[in-house]
């Protein structure tokens, strides 16, 4: 069998990616459900990330049920589906450890009620048909992996909870929590053995720590990736944290990784930086 050229090769690797399975986080990309719709339609998306409603603070997940469905419903309409629930669950510290930064107020309430907020991201999940959602690792301490094993004992019994709805919890790397790098989440994925829990992953959020590729992606357990995410500061030309997308997005297919990738901005012109964002990310996943 002949060699593929090196072109040949990048175009069936993002082949395996495309424009089908790019997503959106709505209050990145739009200040209000239209613009964020607007948005999709501008480039052709079939799938949003969902967080907080356009404009404002609040979690979807925080709306009485009946504005869950009636969202659901012009969601169906505009012809959008839901790829992932950014929900903050586990975004506090965990009991007995001291933070190396002051945690928010509410944050140690927060771990308290889980199971709480836990049935309401389940709940919206459920309202839009949604089968995987976001947790964290705990507020970071000095020792991360001292604490891997009362993380995975609070995750594990989550993760099995969420698999009675059929959805799938994914812990997602970042700085201010436990788990943040490449090795730390395939170190810590070792530790959760239900088929329910799964890897969100950013490098982004750990790009002033890693080299995200190839070095970090190496250690990564690709089975174990359910959603990936990118930051438009990572991926607009010239931005101030690069990340290797054309390396990373042909390796994703080559691995068969099956979920989508979606665009949270997370700049400080988050709505204007989205369009060069996305066109970017479009250029990666449709190239050949």
């Amino acid at each position: 069998m002949g060699l593929l050229s090196r072109r040949g090769l990048l175009a069936s690797a993002f082949a395996g990616i495309g424009k089908t399975r790019l997503s959106a986080l709505t209050d990145e990309v739009g200040v209000s459900e239209r613009d964020a719709v607007a948005f999709c339609r501008q480039y052709g998306l079939d799938w949003v990330e969902l967080r907080n409603v356009p404009g404002t603070k609040t979690g979807y997940w925080k709306l009485p049920a009946k504005e869950q469905r009636e969202f659901a419903g012009r969601l169906r309409d505009a012809g959008l589906r839901v790829s992932f629930v950014d929900s903050g669950l586990l975004a506090a510290p965990l009991p007995g450890t001291l933070p190396v930064k002051t945690p928010g107020a509410a944050e140690g309430e927060r771990f308290v009620r889980r199971m709480e907020e836990l049935d309401r991201v389940l709940e919206l999940a459920a309202a839009v048909g949604c089968k995987k959602v976001r947790c964290f690792g705990g507020r970071r301490v000095a020792d991360p992996e001292g604490v891997f094993g009362q993380l995975a004992d609070v995750i594990g019994p989550m993760a099995e909870y969420a698999g009675k709805a059929g959805v799938h919890l994914l812990l997602e790397n970042e700085s201010s929590c436990n788990v943040m790098t490449c090795r730390e989440m395939a170190l810590f994925a070792r530790l959760v053995s239900s088929s329910w829990f799964g890897l969100n992953w950013d490098p982004g959020n750990a790009v002033r720590n890693e080299k995200a590729f190839p070095e970090g992606y190496q250690l990564l357990p690709v089975a174990k990736i359910g959603n990936v995410q990118v930051k438009g500061k990572g991926i607009i030309p010239g931005g101030p944290d690069p990340v290797d997308w054309a390396g990373i997005l042909p390796a994703l297919a080559r691995d068969g990784y099956k979920g989508h990738v979606g665009l949270e901005t997370h700049t400080a012109n988050r709505q204007a930086d989205s369009h060069p964002a996305m066109q970017a990310l479009l250029r990666l996943a449709v190239r050949t």
